[in-house]
């Protein structure tokens, strides 16, 4: 039973992909898998002439005998042979010849005395009324000579070897990892706002069976990143060609690697290692998703209210402030480390506030972390005024909603609680916004950026309000024994938990011993002081992937720790 599931899913996944994008991404994890080494890919050779040689490779054969092989890859509308195929422009005849005739020159010298193999490989079927010509072409043009060997590997052989040696070995195990994967692609479009838990048991299954010592480098370890870089590649080509929607791939590929990182942490892979590379093609990869995403929302960004559904129903100004937050979140958090210039991109950045001032609108306490990275951006860019005027605006804002309405953004996050307020007007009894970090890490942004009159404000609302400030600083920046989780370091639970809990809340009170409201000057003293309350040092951000730490906070809701923002303390 499960060897039928594995071949229903594997050969229907196998003949939807397409060459160029697909294909020849995914088909190079098969030949790693089966022990090649594969020295050229379609993706280093794109642009120049290939002949006949998508893939270059040296492997041991069935006979036993270590061979050259040239794979020539035909998907998409090539994957099944016809006539057409056949006979056209860079189809089957001419890519076969190319293979046979021109060299391919070898960095080592001993792979140019190696048996030569060439074979098509194409995710479809040898049609009928070109079968007989295929066959005899073979004989008569590339196997005559006997110097070269030549096959055909189709969607059945595909199936067959992605089934023996990727699924098989790894990641379709047993009958309960075989349902889950089913259970995955099938629901894969159900879940508008969460990851199927059965995804997440999935990777848990693979990954937590894999926490051990990878101090060899041997193909069992190697078959733990093929296999996540092959779920990835699954997720993301079912999210595209088949529901033409990344937000899918978008929020299940986050989810893959907060767990793989979580993973890399706990094996102590963060450090340059013989695996480096397989964990870099994984984040690389989550990298181009993420940015594909970004680039198709991109049209509609510099649109005013461009991310508002009119047929979003009467929910909708809610979904519209979710929906335009967490693209700016991901906007800035990729783009902002990648870019050339910081200047052009934080006026785009600014632009896309402009085309949507729900940005300065926040209905969730939790928001706070993109009103942080958007100020950072302004201050790395030496914008300081657009960082006080977006800072103006938001605390205008929160002014506003306090004193005519009596409410704050939600510090519980929860958005049924913003429905039922916005629907009763009424608070009910779940919202809390008695305590607000939101305020008093916005408080700490008018001492860094000398807004002494918007200080002034805002402490009197707090104090006349009697509003509660409260920030979380983890227990690392005082004594690690008070940690409940003494298994897991502090990036490890950030990575690992939806609700990070390992550090204590600290209450700022805006008044004197005296009881006498602190002056700016007396604040700005206060902040000084507190500038090395919490400081730590990321093994993500050393091993060259900072950025995943800020996705970490988005992903898991977790509040940014204090050195997120007290590092522009000056």
């Amino acid at each position: 039973m499960i060897m039928n599931i594995k071949s229903i899913i594997i050969s229907d996944y196998l003949s939807s992909l397409k060459e160029d994008s697909e294909l020849d991404v995914i088909f190079p994890l098969l030949l790693e898998a089966m022990g090649f080494s594969v020295l050229s890919k379609p993706k280093e050779t794109k642009g120049y002439q290939q002949y006949g040689k998508d893939i270059i490779a040296v492997g041991i054969d069935e006979d036993g005998i270590k061979k050259r092989f040239y794979f020539e890859l035909k998907g998409g509308e090539d994957r099944n042979i016809n006539s057409h195929v056949f006979n056209k422009q860079d189809g089957i005849v001419e890519s076969l010849r190319e293979a046979k005739y021109v060299d391919y020159s070898f960095s080592n010298k001993r792979y140019e005395n190696l048996p030569l193999k060439v074979v098509i490989v194409h995710n479809g079927e040898l049609k009928s009324d070109v079968q007989q010509l295929f066959n005899e072409f073979l004989d008569k043009e590339i196997r005559q000579s006997g110097k070269v060997e030549a096959e055909r590997w189709g969607l059945s052989e595909l199936t067959e070897l992605f089934d023996k040696f990727l699924f098989g070995p790894y990641l379709l195990t047993d009958e309960k990892q075989v349902q889950l994967f089913n259970k995955v692609i099938i629901n894969l479009n159900a879940y508008e706002n969460e990851v199927n838990s059965d995804f997440e048991n999935l990777l848990d299954s693979i990954l937590q069976k894999s926490i051990k010592c990878f101090t060899k480098y041997n193909r069992k370890n190697i078959l733990v990143f093929q296999t996540i870089k092959l779920i990835g590649f699954i997720i993301y080509s079912e999210s595209e060609f088949t529901y033409n929607n990344l937000l899918i791939a978008k929020k299940y590929l986050t989810c893959l690697v907060m767990k793989f990182w979580y993973w890399v942490l706990k094996n102590k892979l963060d450090i340059p290692n013989k695996y480096s590379k397989h964990i870099n093609e994984i984040i690389g990869f989550y990298i181009f998703v993420i940015s594909k995403y970004l680039e198709k929302l991109s049209k509609f960004s510099l649109v005013y209210g461009g991310f508002y559904y009119e047929k979003g129903g009467r929910y909708e100004s809610i979904g519209y402030n979710i929906r335009t937050f967490d693209y700016i979140d991901y906007l800035i958090t990729f783009s902002g480390d990648f870019t050339d210039s910081i200047k052009e991109y934080t006026k785009y950045i600014t632009n896309v506030i402009t085309a949507n001032p729900v940005l300065y609108s926040p209905i969730l306490d939790i928001q706070v972390n993109t009103i942080v990275l958007i100020l950072n951006l302004y201050i790395k860019a030496n914008d300081f005024v657009n960082a006080k005027f977006y800072l103006k605006e938001v605390l205008i804002y929160l002014q506003w909603i306090k004193c005519h309405f009596d409410y704050l953004p939600d510090a519980n996050n929860d958005i049924e609680n913003v429905i039922k307020l916005k629907v009763t007007g009424k608070k009910p009894i779940y919202y809390s916004d008695s305590t607000s970090p939101m305020l008093a890490i916005l408080l700490e942004y008018t001492a860094i950026l000398d807004m002494e009159e918007e200080y002034i404000i805002i402490r009197d609302l707090v104090i006349e309000k009697n509003i509660d400030l409260g920030l979380f600083i983890p227990y690392y920046s005082i004594k690690e024994d008070f940690l409940a989780d003494k298994e897991n370091d502090l990036e490890e639970q950030l990575f690992s938990k939806s609700f990070f809990n390992d550090g204590f809340q600290k209450t700022i009170i805006l008044k004197n011993l005296d009881e006498k409201k602190l002056t700016f000057e007396e604040y700005k003293q206060f902040i000084l002081v507190q500038k090395k309350e919490f400081v730590y040092e990321y093994r993500t951000k050393k091993a060259g992937y900072g950025f995943l730490i800020d996705i970490a906070h988005i992903y898991f809701r977790t509040p940014f720790f204090p050195d997120k923002w007290r590092c522009n303390i000056d």
